[in-house]
């Protein structure tokens, strides 16, 4: 009886056991999912994690690094990704880790998630590799040639891949780069064409395209001088379009050398004789190269904050040519002009009727006062009568007195000398550049 007691036990007790290795079985894990075996294309983008990071790592996290790598590079997604999430926890600014994360998304074919993860944190290290390449890959395979070419191009000279990748992304790369920043700059944004155009400097700085988007964003930044220069260049290599050409005589007369500028303008004339726009910008060049000729007394006028009555006789005499080489006029004496530097130059603006004394009676004509705004368009009104044809603008006669201020205004604004009421302020003083445009613009009413 106690040997069969003790077989049943014995039986009983091999039973659950059995059960219980059963139902341990039941529950273990099933072994860790691999993906798909990587082809030998998408292995030569997943490095070492570590590859080319400069910065100091744990070394325990180092060695966890190593090993989560490894597994993903035995198809092992699962196992790579678990662990680089517990590291990541512990230390979300470990970037290597951020990588080896990034390349179990690529083992599975999710590039969004790639790009998303590593844009920002190797926007500052560009000589990564390992985490460049996969980002660059991703990017490419996105269909983003700019980014995957500027990743790659960061790492060929380290990287045989990325060398080869970064050839055969070039045109291609600035060729797309160039049409974002043509689109951002007819969209008006310059803070996005700007940046870029500096990256695509890099990339292909003597190409005739991007020489012609420096000069296009120099343009609508208003950087006169290197549009100038760019322009010089596209004319050099041959470009023959109106507007450039156009373009250059403006910014060599604003900007550049005058003279260059002048004769620019004279060849546009010859070829485009019936051009109303060539033409007037002909008189201005034509006016601006006379402004190079004054002597120095009188071209330090030009940027005077205010001038005197002195002053502007002065710069009348010097920048309207029938001022200067015309005949006629009567003999008006004026006793406070007799010691003054400027006496040729009044006198002959007096003679002319162009100015008048301000004390007739007791033959004044106050050079040193200021000159205001009112009497100085008076002056430039009488002008197309005295020395030219007449000016349908002005009205019948001679200009209006220079006490009529109202009518002075008006016919200023009719004659374009001002292009709004509100410039005409009779009683403020006039500066040279103001004196200078109304000046060039009674040309027209001249000639």
């Amino acid at each position: 009886m106690r040997f069969r007691r003790y077989e049943l036990f014995a039986w009983v007790a091999a039973l659950v056991g059995a059960g219980a290795c059963m139902t341990t079985s039941s529950v273990q894990a099933p072994p860790p999912a691999a993906v798909p075996e990587l082809g030998a294309g998408a292995r030569a983008f997943l490095r070492e994690p570590v590859l080319g990071y400069t910065a100091n790592i744990p070394e325990q996290s180092g060695y966890e690094i190593r090993s989560a790598s490894q597994a993903l590079a035995r198809g092992e997604v699962r196992v790579a990704r678990s662990a680089v999430q517990a590291l990541l926890a512990i230390d979300p600014t470990l970037l290597p880790a951020t990588v080896l994360l990034a390349q179990t998304h690529f083992a599975e074919g999710d590039h969004s998630a790639v790009v998303e993860l590593l844009a920002e944190p190797l926007s500052v290290r560009p000589a990564y590799t390992a985490g460049q390449l996969v980002y660059a890959r991703s990017a490419e395979l996105l269909g983003d040639a700019v980014v995957a070419y500027g990743a790659y191009r960061g790492i060929a000279g380290v990287d045989e891949e990325a060398a080869g990748r970064a050839a055969d992304l070039s045109a291609r790369a600035t060729t797309a780069l160039g049409e974002r920043i043509e689109a951002a700059l007819e969209a008006g944004r310059l803070g996005e064409a700007a940046p870029a155009l500096r990256k695509l400097r890099t990339w292909a700085p003597d190409e005739t395209a991007t020489v012609d988007l420096r000069r296009r964003v120099a343009r609508a930044r208003g950087d006169a001088e290197e549009e100038l220069l760019t322009t010089r260049i596209l004319i050099e290599r041959g470009e023959t379009s109106l507007d450039v050409l156009e373009r250059q005589a403006a910014l060599e007369v604003g900007s550049g050398d005058t003279r260059v500028g002048l004769e620019l303008y004279e060849r546009l004339a010859e070829r485009h004789p019936d051009n109303v726009e060539i033409a007037s910008a002909l008189t201005v060049a034509r006016f601006r190269w006379r402004t190079t000729l004054l002597p120095d007394r009188v071209a330090r006028l030009l940027d005077a904050s205010s001038l005197l009555r002195g002053d502007f006789a002065a710069l009348t005499f010097w920048l309207v040519p029938g001022v200067r080489t015309g005949t006629g006029g009567s003999r008006i004496i004026v006793s406070d002009i007799v010691e003054h530097p400027q006496r040729r130059e009044i006198a002959r603006v007096l003679n002319l009727g162009l100015m008048t004394p301000v004390d007739a009676a007791v033959r004044r004509f106050a050079p040193n006062d200021y000159m205001r705004r009112g009497a100085a368009l008076a002056t430039l009104l009488r002008m197309p009568s005295r020395i030219g044809s007449g000016a349908a603008c002005v009205g019948g006669g001679d200009s209006p007195a220079v006490a009529d201020m109202e009518a002075v205004c008006e016919a200023a604004l009719r004659c374009r000398l001002i292009s709004e009421p509100a410039e005409c302020r009779p009683q403020a003083a006039i500066s040279g550049r103001e004196a200078t445009e109304a000046l060039r613009r009674t040309l027209h009413l001249i000639q």
